[in-house]
């Protein structure tokens, strides 16, 4: 008998776990694939509750179930029922695999950077599924190409501290760090809340030309209000802290903050900002596998995660 061809054999639990049932290639080109998906399994900075370093695997297993999006020559898309509009359609995934990270901080950092580049220079946009949110600024360190950068980050708390537990980089400083990459022209945060963000944190950062969100203003102000201020993106990069989203529907983080995001408020975010720059590169952080054993945060994790990437490209309407 003459083996099953991929299709044939692509149900959710067969065969090896890539994004979305992707192509593996560790060294992916612009002629290969428009997004790469790259894993950072690392939690080294995860202050109480590690295990994040095993959200690359857990969101590989959860996104088996859109394996038709990881066609080779480009997959038909998603269509969105409400909105009556195809999204992702002939866009080329690949999956790049893991950093090879250590457990050396340093040493990890300098890795990300280096494989990131590699993607980055090659033409592909980089969509990065860590990992600890420290994770984010040896991301972003890759990204000088696209200088002035603006950063949109969704997240319960600021990570704009300078120095935390005696660290310069930390998961509560990647955005202090980045801000002092020459390339970074700003930082948007949306969806702060809680008790852990400083007022230190909040006034510096706004002191250094960037805007804060707090979720009250989200949910005052409304999404099309907080999209309109923000103005022009120019070329941007997202970054996803899980615990953005409100923890009744993502409770498997670290830092769980009460009163968050709902998907449907992160969905139009994104495709509102989709509208007013150039996605260059993503990633979404924070998710700790062990702490939700219904799955419920992976799977939603892979979803707000392919609602960023098709925030970068094209959609196409429904016929009338």
């Amino acid at each position: 008998m003459k083996p099953a061809n991929r299709q044939a054999a692509a149900l959710p639990h067969t065969g090896i776990a890539t994004f979305c049932k992707a192509p593996y290639v560790f060294e992916p080109t612009e002629m290969q694939a428009d997004v790469a998906i790259l894993g950072v399994p690392f939690d080294n900075m995860a202050s109480m509750r590690p295990g994040c370093r095993q959200a690359p695997r857990a969101l590989r297993d959860a996104s088996a179930r859109f394996g038709w999006l990881g066609e080779p020559a480009g997959s038909a898309g998603f269509f969105d029922i409400g909105e009556g509009t195809t999204h992702l359609a002939g866009v080329r995934l690949v999956d790049a695999g893991d950093v090879d990270v250590r457990l050396d901080p340093a040493v990890t950092r300098e890795r990300i950077t280096a494989h990131a580049r590699s993607i980055i220079d090659r033409g592909l946009l980089l969509a990065s599924i860590g990992g600890d949110h420290s994770v984010t600024f040896p991301l972003l360190a890759a990204f000088e190409k696209y200088a002035p950068l603006t950063i949109v980050l969704l997240d319960a708390h600021m990570d704009y501290r300078d120095i935390s537990m005696d660290l310069k980089f930390s998961n509560n400083s990647p955005f202090r760090r980045a801000h002092e990459l020459p390339f970074v022209q700003r930082i948007v945060t949306i969806g702060v809340r809680g008790i852990k963000s400083t007022d230190r944190e909040y006034r510096e950062s706004l002191e250094h030309g960037n805007l804060v969100f707090p979720m009250d203003r989200v949910h005052d102000d409304g999404i099309a209000a907080i999209v309109n201020e923000i103005g022009e993106l120019g070329n941007y990069y997202v970054s996803l802290d899980i615990d953005g989203l409100d923890p009744s529907i993502a409770p498997g983080t670290e830092s769980p903050e009460a009163d968050g995001l709902s998907f449907r408020q992160a969905r139009q975010l994104l495709r509102g900002i989709g509208k007013q720059g150039r996605l260059v590169g993503a990633d979404i952080v924070e998710v700790n596998p062990y702490l939700d054993h219904a799955e419920l945060t992976q799977h939603i994790s892979v979803q707000l995660l392919i609602e960023t990437i098709a925030s970068g490209f094209p959609t196409t309407a429904r016929k009338a």
